[in-house]
Parts: C-alpha cells; structure tokens; sequence
C-alpha cells in the first residue's frame, strides 16, 4: 500500500501561500508613524473594532506638502485599509455614521504623523464633526518628547 501525498502537498502549498500573502498585508494601524510625544498620554482599550475607525495621516509619498489619508475599518469580515483623498474621508465618515446604529458609540481614531501640518489633521476633525462623530482619540506616544519639542 503505498501512501499518495499529492493532496497534503497541494493543502501545505494552498497554507503557505495563503500565510505569505497574509503576512505582507501589514496593517496600516500597525505601521510605524512617528507619532507625537503627549505627557497625559494614556494607553486606552480599543477592543471592539466594530465601533471604530482608525485613520492615519502621513506625509504625503509626492513630498509636497499634502498629506496621504489611510483608513483602517472593519467590513464585518476582514480589516479594510482604504487609501483617500480629503473628500473622499468625508464621504466615507458620513457612510460610517450613517450605517451605525448609536452614531455617538462610533469612536474615530487618528494616528498623524508629527510631520504633518496640523491643517491635515483638522480636515480630519471636520470630516468627523460633519458626520456627527463626536468620540476622538488622537494617538500618541506616551513621555517626554526625545526630540525637544512640545
């Protein structure tokens, strides 16, 4: 008797290339941000993903002085990175709002970049105010800032 091991081949195969692909879709929550230093910087429990949306705001990859908008949300299958411009985020946090039950338990993330210019960040703050998103949290590195600013 002897023992076909094509199907466990073919399985092992499908496994890696599904744990390869996988892992090079790295969250962009996860991706280094230089993040500013806040001294009252608390760590808080974001546990239930459904009631949030993270979004970071980096420097824009052109190097011009605009800045790049990623959205990390939750489809109600998978985590969703959706890469936008600053009209786009608006319409996309009015949906968010729109499609919540309880529009003051959906808490807005966001994750900016120290180099970016505040006026990105307070598109951000508009677009959240405009979809009646009144729960934010700006991330931020606990301590002292290494680099001697504020």
């Amino acid at each position: 008797m002897t023992l076909n091991l094509a199907p466990m081949v073919d399985v092992m195969m499908c496994l890696i290339i599904f744990f390869l692909l996988g892992s090079s879709l790295v969250l962009e929550e996860t991706r280094p941000l230089e993040l500013p230093h806040a001294l009252a910087a608390a760590q808080i429990e974001l546990s239930d993903i459904g009631s949030r949306v993270v979004i970071n705001v980096r420097p824009s990859a052109a190097g011009d002085d605009q800045a790049d908008f990623v959205v990390v949300g939750w489809d109600g299958r998978q985590i969703v990175e959706q890469r936008l411009d600053a009209d786009e985020l608006e319409r996309h946090l009015l949906r968010v709002a729109a499609a919540s039950p309880n529009v003051g338990e959906v808490r807005c993330v966001i994750r900016a970049d120290r180099e970016v210019a505040f006026t990105h960040v307070e598109r951000v703050l508009r677009s959240a105010g405009l979809a009646k998103i009144g729960r934010i949290v700006f991330a931020a590195n606990p301590g002292a800032d290494p680099h001697g600013g504020p």
